[in-house]
């Protein structure tokens, strides 16, 4: 990972403001008295959003978000309208509302690519006209993660033309009735794809929490950097706060240790700060609804696009085979496997053309060396494991086929001043082809696979800028790094160092050469960073 981040905070962004010490206001400390949260809101809230009833206030009362929607809205209160609140009583805040107005887990589902802050995902589709009214300056997932009454998503539509009365104006919206589809259509709309009362949430609201404390398994992946696994020892330091430690190490051999300090909000939206291999993380989890698994993403503080896939499961339980590191061997080597799981005990059989040996049992799971027959016949292996078996973990494979880039389509900022470059991290993902008995082929994936990485322009016009030269590098991990934006003489006309390249992958092997690629689009700094892009 080319990206080292040594600042805990990171400028213009309120993703810190959720996670680790910033936070710990937990509802058994105040089952006994006000909570904390609501006796702020009280303080600081009330002199404009009247408290009808108690506990109920207006505007307020008639939404609900999840920690970053709420985080997202004290920073409006305090930008417009000049509210202030200290960090703890803003932490208070937030985990009051999160908790009493939060969203329940299948509630947050769709959405949750823009709260791990996933780069370059495709945005959602929502039926009619809603990504034409709703998403040209958003993602949908900022709609989807908010539930409010009909009355109150058309105050939030007034709210937008008040704010910014040219959205009316801009393209996608001019050759429509924007206002009248805004104000007569969408409020009933939204209200019923999106309501503030949902059977989800009353169910979630009436189930009991579950604690995350224990010991559990841990494994994942680091684009750029591969496959990692190890353990994870989580206390339980208050009513919804957790301390966690980690033991992890990559297929490499690289350690990977880190801990941290974290918050669950609404009882299964864990929210961490901490360090993983030395870097400083946040980390946006969710558990499941019987606290037997936890999965998400962490990712660097100032740069939320370089992260890595999070999935743990509790350490006990019954047998159960997790992931296979790595995910794919090659005919006629011999290598050392982790295959990460559960009580794991008996014999072990890879399936046809492998030789297996047991190396070492570990927290996590195995370790062994396992030889594949030079004519073993390519596809997908049955991993059995004593009476437990998975069939899709592990692939046998003579030679790579095809490498798919991931992502297909990039965008990369530059930087410049006190911004920070938005990067790109790619990485290739190698398929053999394997004929079947009806005569078609199937693609079988074998994961990501070593590369030689290079950039080239996109087309004449980019050649011709030089873009290829002026954009940024891209490392051998795959990392892409943007150059500094402004005005750059070397170019014509002194322009900008953006960019229109493609990024190639070449795997060599002894059939030649396979080769992926993948459109990157290099454009100006990025200046708004929300927590839900």
């Amino acid at each position: 990972m080319a990206r080292k981040v040594s600042s805990i905070m990171a400028r213009g962004t309120l993703v810190v403001a959720l996670a680790g010490g910033a936070l710990g206001i937990g509802r058994g400390a105040l089952a006994a008295q006000v909570p904390t949260g609501l006796a702020e809101i009280r303080t600081h809230c009330a002199e404009c959003h009247r408290e009808v009833s108690p506990g109920h206030f207006d505007r307020i009362s008639e939404e609900r978000k999840t920690p970053e929607g709420w985080a997202m809205t004290i920073f409006r209160m305090r930008q417009v309208h000049g509210v202030q609140l200290t960090p703890q009583a803003e932490a208070a805040i937030i985990q009051y509302l999160s908790d009493v107005q939060g969203l329940a887990p299948a509630e947050v589902r769709a959405g949750r690519y823009a709260l791990e802050r996933r780069p370059n995902v495709p945005d959602l589709k929502l039926p009619d006209n809603l990504n034409v009214m709703c998403g040209r300056c958003h993602s949908v997932a900022r709609i989807v993660l908010q539930r409010r009454t009909p009355a109150e998503w058309l105050k939030l539509i007034n709210f937008h033309v008040g704010e910014w009365p040219y959205l009316e104006y801009q393209d996608g919206s001019r050759d429509i009735a924007w206002w009248r589809i805004a104000s007569k259509q969408l409020p009933a709309k939204l209200g019923r794809l999106f309501p503030l009362r949902s059977a989800a949430w009353r169910a979630w609201q009436h189930r009991p929490h579950a604690s995350l404390a224990g010991q559990w398994i841990v494994h994942g992946e680091t684009p750029g950097h591969g496959a990692y696994y190890g353990t994870a020892l989580i206390r339980r330091t208050a009513a919804d706060r957790y301390g966690a430690h980690y033991q992890l190490r990559y297929a490499d051999g690289a350690r990977f240790d880190g801990a941290s300090d974290a918050i669950v909000y609404t009882g299964f939206q864990w929210r961490g700060t901490g360090t993983l291999g030395g870097q400083s993380v946040h980390e946006v989890y969710f558990a499941s609804a019987d606290g037997a698994r936890i999965r998400g993403r962490w990712f660097l503080i100032k740069h939320a696009e370089i992260g890595g896939n999070w999935a743990a499961a509790r350490a006990t339980g019954r047998a159960e085979v997790m992931a296979v590191i790595p995910s794919a061997l090659r005919a006629g080597t011999t290598q050392r496997v982790v295959v990460v799981g559960r009580a794991l005990v008996g014999r072990v059989n890879l399936g046809p053309g492998t030789q297996t040996t047991v190396a070492a049992h570990k927290p996590y799971g195995l370790i062994l060396k396992v030889s594949v027959a030079a004519q073993a016949t390519p596809g997908y292996r049955t991993v059995r494991i004593g009476g437990v078996s998975t069939h899709d973990l592990l692939a046998v494979y003579q030679h790579v086929d095809r490498l798919q880039v991931q992502p297909a389509f990039a965008i990369a900022r530059l930087g410049g001043g006190t911004l920070a470059a938005v990067d790109a991290q790619f990485q290739a993902i190698g398929y053999t082809e394997v004929a079947g008995a009806n005569g078609k082929t199937t693609a079988v994936r074998l994961g990501a696979m070593p590369v030689t990485w290079s950039v080239v322009p996109f087309d004449a016009a980019a050649a011709q800028r030089g873009d290829a030269r002026f954009a940024g590098t891209l490392g051998q991990d795959g990392l892409f790094v943007p150059s500094g934006g402004g005005p750059d003489p070397r170019r014509e006309f002194s322009d900008n160092n953006t960019g229109d390249l493609f990024v190639v992958a070449t795997h060599k092997s002894g059939r030649g050469s396979v080769v992926g690629k993948a459109r990157l689009v290099v454009t100006v700094q990025r200046w708004i960073n929300p927590p839900i892009y």
